[in-house]
């Protein structure tokens, strides 16, 4: 009977030595179900899809600002484009109303087409003929030298001449009037040989026709 407390004694050592020396074992990590490997699968699958999302917004975002840019620089070319025919239209369409408009001249106290106004009466006809609708009035005038009555008669007879030279070339007389305003008008001021010049001459102003002017 004396021997049981060393029993006691000996398990409860034991016991002892087994709670403070022994390594404690870790309950293994557990697994995750199928249920939370498919909500993360999910959840990453969300993500994912939300940046491509992200990207394709913004990519969407930048095509579109090109091709707006594109369009706005298409309508720029296209303006620009349209003025430089408009400029272009507008200077072939000029040039053949300037020409009919342009003045010949005359020698002192003469009513005889010059060579170098023979010319320019010659391109006169080429726009003439190239716009048959067009009538034209020629106007003869002279310098301040002689008397009023002097220069109004010298007047007609240089816008007779000048009537005479295009009407050998062809031009209807119909399409033709003539005029004088003898020394009245000056287009040059002054009393110099230079101003005389420019005084002895005779104009042209278009009275009607299908405009813009055709060019052949």
């Amino acid at each position: 009977m004396r021997q049981a407390p060393f029993r006691i004694t000996v398990t409860g050592i034991a016991l002892a030595a087994a709670c403070h020396g022994a390594p404690q074992l870790k309950a293994p990590a557990p697994h995750p179900t199928d249920a939370e490997v498919s909500l993360q699968r999910h959840h990453q699958d969300s993500l994912a899809a939300a940046d491509r999302a992200t990207a394709d917004s913004v990519e969407r975002a930048r095509q579109l600002e090109l091709a707006e840019r594109a369009r706005g620089d298409s309508v720029e070319r296209v303006r620009i484009a349209a003025d430089a025919a408009s400029r272009e239209a507008a200077e072939k369409n000029a040039a053949p109303q300037a020409e009919l408009e342009t003045l010949v001249h005359f020698a002192v106290a003469r009513a005889v087409i010059q060579a170098d106004d023979a010319t320019a009466l010659e391109r006169k006809v080429a726009i003439l003929n190239a716009n048959p609708t067009v009538r034209l009035r020629i106007t003869g005038a002279c310098d301040e030298r002689g008397s009023e009555r002097y220069n109004m008669a010298l007047g007609r007879r240089r816008a007779a001449a000048v009537k005479r030279y295009l009407v050998s070339k062809g031009i209807p007389v119909a399409r033709l009037e003539e005029a004088s305003i003898g020394e009245n008008s000056p287009i040059e001021p002054g009393s110099t040989e230079t101003a005389w010049a420019k005084n002895r001459r005779a104009e042209f102003v278009i009275l009607g026709g299908t405009m813009p002017l055709a060019v052949r």
